[in-house]
């Protein structure tokens, strides 16, 4: 019975996460930056907002 409570607490903790994270107004893809560091060097602008860093 515990196991079943720490689950469904821990269920419930994840769904306000995601909640929260969804009403944030950045790009889901560069974090609200507008471009992507490159690993070799460089930086490249996000495709998805145009470098705006918003959705």
């Amino acid at each position: 019975m515990i196991y079943y409570l720490n689950i469904k607490k821990y269920r419930e903790e994840s769904i306000t996460l995601i909640k929260k994270e969804t009403k944030n107004t950045h790009c889901p893809y560069c974090k609200g930056e507008g471009y992507f560091q490159l690993r070799l060097g460089g930086s490249e602008t996000c495709n998805c907002c145009n470098g705006s860093g918003r959705k």
